[in-house]
This record gives C-alpha cells, structure tokens and sequence, in this order.
C-alpha cells in the first residue's frame, strides 16, 4: 500500500500532543522533528516536481497542514512557512535546479515584509535589511527576504524577494512572546549579502515552473499553505472542550458533558469548524478548477481568502467558548487549552488575518477597487 503525505503527517502528529512542552520551551521545533518533517517530504508540498517535491493539490496540502497544526499549533505553523521552496518555480529552471542539487529537500522560509533594502552590484544586488517574524529561521537553510525594487518609470515600487543563505543572516532572539512559542518567529538581519540576479524573484508575475499551482495569484497561493492551520488548531480546541467536559464536575457535582449548557456548546462548536471546513474546501475548489482551467476570477480569490478568514475567526470563537466555559482548571501550563487559545490569538495577528485583508474581500465581491495582488 502507497504511503501518502496524509498518512507521514498523521504518523510524524501522533506524538506531538505530548511534546508541545518542550517545543514550546525550546522554542523552535527539535532537530528530530524538523528532519523527521524534511525526509517525509513535508516541507516540500508545493516544491516543483522536477526539483523533487510533491508539488502537491491544494488540498492535499491543506489537509497534511491541518493535521499538523491539530497536534500542535507551533509545528503546523512552521511547516507551512517552511513551504517557501515553492517559490522556487519562480526562478529560472537552471537556476532552482542548482539551489536543490547543492541542498535536496531545502527548507526555506519567508519574511514577505519589504523591509531590505537593495543596493546593485556586480551579478546581481547587495542586500541589507531586518525582517520581523521570520517563522522558522532556526531550522532553515535559506530565507527568502522582501525588498522594494527601484519604481518602474515613476511608478511605485515592486515588491520582490531575495534568496539569502542561512548562513548570511544573523538571528536577533526577539521571539519572547504569548503564542506560538515555538515557532522560533525571530527577528532575522542581512548586512550586505551578495544575491545574485537571478536569485531574485517577482512572486507576483508569471512562474517559470508549469503546473496549476503556480498559476494561483499570489495571496491565494499563501493561503493555500495557511488555510490548514486554523482548521487543524479549532478541530483540536473542540477535542479538547470533550475530553475536559467528559472528565471535569461543576459546583453542584455535575459531570459538565450532563449540563445542557455545555451540550449546547458543544454542538455549536463542533457544527461551527465543521462548516468553517466546509466552506475553505468548496472555495478552494473552485479556485483550483478555474486555475487548472487557465484563469482564476476576482470573486473565486476573494471567496478562498474570505473562507480561510472565516476559519481563523471560527477558531478564536471556539477558543474563547472552550476556555471560559473549562474553568481554571485550563489556567495551568500542563493545560492543553490555555496553550491553545494562546496560539490562536497569536495567528490572529498574521496580516492575512488583519482588518484590512477582510475589507480587500468586502470590496472584491462588491465589485469596488482592490489592490489585486494582496487579495
């Protein structure tokens, strides 16, 4: 029988729930982990075939994520970023070949922020700069990093990303924070770093590498990565909300699963993440019909980003329902729920998630302008 991603993935999430302790402490996934996800082919589901990915269908991709994010929010969080050899089908076909060949299975991460600042130089382009929350930057071997290229004829500048090796950029351990502990979301600084022209890419221009998945606009492309995580992380909230209410007795010595309340509860949130899935997959997979087809419509790309909205709010709906109603009991760090509210609060603050995405897809579907590439 054919082992599948989905099978490696619930097969690497089996143990997780038991070490998101140490994750957390260590704050960055452990070198076990991160290798165990590499040989599985994890962080490679949107690599192009031919550079030996899965190049995988957009859901398979947010299944294997979702799975992960279920047993622990850090490790779901980190091999979704980690999917940034994707945008090798950005470079030119020689080019990514090398990259690979010197490194099979890369891990590569992102800081999308345009925060570099780029200087030409002999080949290519000299690169400084400080990128925030670079998920991942522990483990990675490369970084792609954003920079503003010089304004075409006036206009205002593009937005492109560098290929940096790990070794040219210095992490600055800032991630002391609430959620996602350990994501390892560093800051991450290049002072100078020679990138060759052809390390350059235009992530919202046409791919090199063929293939329906990179013919996905840019925002849509990223949340094919990210949809899975609030899936994953809500479906365990509720898990969660069972076990304790099967086990935990009120004040008057009721089993919580025999209040009304609770019951009620319950079923609200678990109608609720089931229909926040059902609305991600049916938006996707229009999207991806009309991709495979050649073009991807405003409205599609604006349903997609609007589902996986939907699902990170359904996610911090249930987490608040779940906590409150668990009592203090849920306070202790030993408790799966605290830690689970606290990583969903934190994903909240993801710009995809951010007041300003929700009003693009507002104004999409009411045909108003939008800024196309970021919807």
């Amino acid at each position: 029988m054919t082992t599948t991603l989905l099978d490696k993935a619930r097969q690497i999430a089996k143990p997780l729930q038991e070490r998101a302790a140490e994750i957390e402490k260590l704050r960055t996934l452990p070198p076990d982990l991160v290798e165990d996800l590499r040989a599985a082919g994890l962080f490679g589901l949107m690599t192009p075939r031919h550079l030996g990915g899965a190049e995988a269908e957009p859901r398979r991709i947010v299944e294997v994520i979702e799975e992960l994010s279920r047993a622990d929010a850090s490790t779901g969080w980190v091999a979704m970023v980690g999917q940034g050899a994707g945008f090798l089908a950005w470079m030119p076909s020689s080019t990514a070949a090398r990259v690979v060949d010197a490194r099979p299975d890369p891990i590569i991460v992102s800081s999308l922020a345009p925060t570099g600042a780029a200087v030409p130089c002999e080949g290519g382009l000299s690169l400084t700069g400080r990128w925030p929350y670079a998920s991942g930057c522990r483990i990675a071997d490369m970084m792609f990093g954003g920079f503003l290229a010089g304004p075409p004829n006036g206009g205002p500048p593009p937005l492109r990303l560098a290929l940096l090796p790990s070794s040219g950029i210095h992490v600055h351990d800032t991630w002391h924070v609430s959620g996602l502990r350990g994501s390892g979301s560093h800051d991450v600084e290049a002072a100078g770093v020679e990138v060759p022209g052809d390390h350059v890419i235009d992530p919202f221009g046409p791919a090199v590498a063929e293939g329906a998945l990179y013919r996905l606009p840019y925002m849509s492309y990223l949340l094919v990565a990210i949809a899975g995580f609030p899936l994953g992380v809500a479906r365990r909230i509720v898990d969660e909300y069972m076990e304790v209410a099967l086990a935990k007795r009120t004040a008057e010595r009721r089993l919580m699963a025999e209040t009304p309340l609770v019951q009620g509860d319950i079923a609200r949130c678990d109608a609720a993440v089931r229909a926040a899935r059902a609305g991600v997959f049916a938006a996707l997979d229009d999207l991806w019909a009309e991709a495979n087809a050649g073009a991807v419509t405003v409205r599609s790309r604006a349903r997609f980003t609007g589902s996986v909205q939907h699902a990170l709010n359904t996610a911090l709906t249930v987490a608040d329902t779940a906590f409150r109603a668990c009592g203090a009991s849920q306070l202790y760090e030993k408790a799966p729920l605290q830690r689970l509210f606290r990583d969903v609060q934190a994903a909240a603050q993801h710009i995809a998630f951010g007041q300003d995405s929700q009003r693009r897809v507002g104004a999409a579907l009411l045909g108003r302008d939008v800024v196309l590439p970021f919807l």
